[in-house]
């Protein structure tokens, strides 16, 4: 018998109970359904579910999730799914269905939905897609009109929006349009359709393993760290992305003086870095079109006169209106940005480089590299030994500070984090 383990994802709204109810052929009150559904546009899913069911000599695990860009769920609540449906399918899924309407518009929140589903579930995501078109019956009728001949020219025609035509060659214009009010031969037929696209995806890949909500996280419900795609300027030249950052670089930061210029300054110590986890993080906007993403418990320097005064506030104090540095190129002063948006978003990768002078510029704002679990003048000086083992013996140093297990940090700082929380 085969099996096969689907994941459905998409917005609110867009039928993913009742794609699941029919893959699965439990459509109403008489054979029970597997999943709840609405005729309303809040999340009739607030948790993750999982449901098993033979049809038709085939064997579905159906996971259904909350939908991104929830009408309720926060950023919280959905990172607490995301790991409920790591643990629902931990050997991974091997297809994963984007669901969305076929008789509405593709338009800009829908493009938002796919860019955060790829943040979610990572770049892979489409390479293991298959697009749900829900309503079908509309284009049944259309059909029926004489309107259009099949699905391919319903879409040419309804749906003009380049944004949906990118995301079906993502998947090999891999597509299957369900009508969940078809029952016997004609439900069959859709859901037979569905079965030969993922045994094609099979075919040529193992099961996409749905990415980690960060430990440290779920375990004292803070971070400490920049997203993957945070840079930095090495060397004062090229910015590269805190994935792509070593032990041993020279990366532009900032002295604590009125007059000071940006510098370079060395990486000596990570305490964090892992890539392939799902974390919250604060957006800061500022009026001069600077962009950064950190941890709510980091430090930032912040107000009119924090690079003379050292003023630090973590990410989660920083509001509208409030004053914070950034910086273009090395050699230059930091200057002063009002901040005109603050919001949180779920980013990939944990990573904290810790610099010698203990700050950083990071997507150009001045920056500690420290945070709330520390005092800075405390995290610097219980990190004295480790920059004095840097300079006397940079190997073993980086040896010793290496980050590993489940929480991407070295070792004796978990035990240390762990004995303070």
């Amino acid at each position: 018998m085969s099996e096969f383990t689907v994941a459905m994802v998409g917005k609110t709204g867009n039928g993913k109970s009742a794609v699941g109810n029919s893959i699965l052929g439990q459509y109403g009150k008489l054979n029970g359904r597997a999943f709840e559904t609405s005729f309303a546009f809040n999340s009739c899913t607030q948790t993750c579910e999982e449901k098993t069911e033979e049809v038709n000599g085939v064997c579905f695990h159906v996971i259904d999730t909350p939908g991104v860009m929830d009408t309720e769920a926060d950023v919280a609540t959905t990172l607490k799914e995301i790991n409920n449906c790591r643990q629902l399918c931990p050997e991974g899924v091997n297809a994963l269905l984007l669901v969305t309407r076929c008789d509405q518009k593709f338009t800009l929140e829908e493009e938002h939905a796919i860019r955060d589903l790829k943040i979610l579930f990572g770049e892979k995501l489409l390479k293991y897609g298959i697009v749900i078109f829900t309503h079908g019956d509309e284009v049944e009728r259309a059909i029926e009109d004489g309107e259009v001949t099949d699905l391919d020219e319903y879409l040419l025609t309804f749906q003009k929006s380049n944004a949906l035509h990118d995301v079906l060659r993502s998947v090999d214009q891999r597509k299957v349009l369900f009508n969940n009010r078809a029952r016997g031969n004609a439900a069959d037929r859709q859901r037979d359709e569905l079965v030969g696209y993922i045994r094609g995806i099979m075919a040529n890949k193992r099961p996409y393993g749905i990415p980690e909500v960060s430990v440290f996280y779920i375990r004292y419900k803070v971070n400490t760290c920049f997203p993957a795609t945070s840079t930095v300027l090495i060397d004062g030249k090229h910015r590269s992305k805190m994935a792509s950052l070593q032990v041993g670089t020279k990366v532009v930061s900032v002295g604590q003086e009125d007059t000071a210029r940006a510098q370079l300054d060395t990486v000596y110590f990570f305490s964090h870095a892992a890539e392939d986890v799902l974390a919250p993080f604060i957006r800061i906007t500022t009026a001069g079109g600077k962009t950064l993403h950190l941890s709510e418990g980091h430090y930032i320097y912040v107000g009119k006169d924090a690079m003379k005064t050292g003023a630090l506030f973590t990410a989660r104090e920083v509001k509208v209106g409030d004053v914070v540095h950034v910086v273009d190129a090395l050699d230059q002063a930091p200057r002063a940005e009002e901040v005109i948006e603050v919001k949180t978003e779920i980013k990939r990768g944990l990573y904290c480089p810790h610099t010698l002078g203990g700050s950083l510029v990071v997507d150009g704002v001045c920056v500690s590299t420290y945070t709330e679990m520390f005092p800075p003048r405390v995290a610097h000086g219980l990190l004295w030994p480790v920059r004095v083992l840097y300079r006397m013996a940079p190997n073993l140093a980086a040896k010793i500070a290496q980050p590993q297990g489940d929480q991407g940090m070295p070792k004796w700082l978990g035990w240390l984090y762990d004995y303070v929380a």
